[in-house]
């Protein structure tokens, strides 16, 4: 009942239930029709062994409503009389009869021979003369028709009504959620990067909805523009950097030929270097997030050798360890380059923050693979592991001055997994540092 779609079949649902339910009931109380017939031979019988009950000798002594109730015992009617004189019914005790059971008997008191009447619940049959001290009556028969019998149609009327007014809330809420579920859809798409994503038949509905899908489309067209535009500007300024900066590593080269301040050039040329990286980065990312999704299959086992043997290796040339589960031997369909590229990076921003060991396992299952990698440096607070992937976001500006980083490679690293549909997640480990997850879909 959280979902919209589940409170809007609710709502009508129960809406059209009480509707028809009311509906039934009022005008069952209030528009009886009234059926006449004529009685049958065991209802003349029956209303003829009250006559004779009430013309006893005992059926003259005591009260009239006392024996009215004593004569009709051991029968499945109420005997029930009209008195002419003072135009009211005269019953024993019992459930008391509706207004309009005055008037319909009075309607047919001086009727000559006993006939049926029903309305609604309630049957009279009668009426039969009599006189007791001096006054007439017309005696009736009266029966109150058995439960079954009442609601029998009115359950019949409730099923159908039950399983309309459901079929019919549920097209409704339907109609109403669809397209809203598709904005739903489509806004995490979006979210996710993909900026062709757009709601189809949106101009097929003129309601507000409808409108609500054409804003969507405006709106992810403009964002899709700025993507691109930022897209092409990164790659632009990139190249248009890598002409002065070669000029500048030229005429460092010929400082150092004429034997200048060697102390002073080094930086220069370290703060080259950097802005090199930073360049040879931002071209990647570039690369990366404009990547096509072209799959070829790989063994898993074999894509990984080169990566984790340089990892060794440069582990080993800062004292560190490096242990590694065995990879598992699958085939995978990816982008080999790319997939190899986010795994090294975050392999290397690993070793780079770790103070002895860097853990590399791996986990299979039917729809899946994963590959996590855990150092045991000194980690971030998971509000920084929620913006480590973002580009340019150091968690420690210091830290990453002293190893030369500039913020890109878990944004590449990212941009990679996205492109294969995967997924990358940081956390702080349960002893120290970081465990960094890559996880990407098993495709056959």
């Amino acid at each position: 009942m959280r979902a919209i779609m589940g409170r809007l079949f609710l709502w009508f649902w129960v809406t059209f239930i009480l509707t028809a339910v009311l509906a039934v009931w009022g005008s069952r109380l209030l528009f009886q029709e009234l059926e006449v017939s004529a009685a049958s031979n065991r209802e003349i019988q029956e209303l003829t062994k009250v006559y004779e009950r009430l013309t006893e000798p005992r059926g003259r002594r005591g009260p009239f409503p006392l024996l009215l109730d004593r004569s009709a015992r051991n029968m499945n009617y109420r005997v029930i009389a009209y008195d002419f004189a003072e135009q009211r019914l005269i019953h024993g005790p019992g459930i008391p009869l509706p207004r309009g059971a005055v008037k319909d008997i009075k309607g047919i008191a001086n009727q000559s021979s006993p006939i049926s009447i029903k309305r609604g619940a309630l049957t009279f049959i009668g009426p039969i003369k009599y006189e007791r001290s001096g006054r007439d009556y017309a005696v009736f028969l009266a029966r109150f028709t058995s439960p079954e019998d009442k609601y029998q149609p009115f359950v019949y009327f409730f099923i159908v009504a039950l399983i309309t007014t459901t079929l019919l809330s549920w097209l409704f809420a339907k109609s109403l959620t669809r397209p809203i579920i598709r904005v739903q859809r489509s806004t995490r798409a979006l979210a996710s990067g993909n900026w062709q994503v757009r709601i189809q038949e949106s101009d097929i509905r003129n309601d507000e909805l409808g409108k609500l899908a054409r804003d969507f489309n405006s709106m992810a067209d403009q964002l899709e523009q700025l993507w691109n535009g930022q897209q092409r500007l990164l790659a632009d300024i990139s190249h248009e950097l890598r002409s002065p900066l070669a000029r500048l590593q030229m005429a460092l080269g010929l400082a150092h030929q004429q034997n200048i301040d060697s102390a002073t050039l080094d930086r220069i040329d370290r703060e080259a270097q950097r802005m090199e990286a930073l360049i040879k980065q931002l071209l990647d990312l570039s690369r990366v997030e404009s990547g096509k999704r072209e799959y070829q299959s790989h063994k898993l086992s074999l894509l990984l050798q080169d990566i984790l043997t340089d990892a060794q290796f440069e582990a080993a040339n800062r004292n560190k360890a490096l242990d590694i589960d065995t990879v598992p031997s699958i085939d995978i369909q990816a982008n080999g380059v790319l997939l190899c590229r986010a795994i090294e990076n975050v392999l290397r921003n690993a070793l780079r923050h770790s103070r002895y060991l860097t853990k590399i396992s791996f986990d299979v299952s039917e729809s899946q693979w994963s590959i996590c990698i855990q150092d045991d440096g000194a980690g971030l607070t998971p509000e920084e592991c929620d913006r480590i992937f973002a580009p340019f976001y150091r968690a420690s500006l210091a830290r990453e001055r002293e190893s030369g980083g500039v913020g890109l490679g878990l944004s590449i690293a990212k941009a990679a997994v996205d492109l294969h549909d995967g997924s990358i997640d940081a956390k702080p480990s349960e002893n120290a540092g970081l465990a960094v997850t890559l996880t990407f879909p098993l495709r056959h």
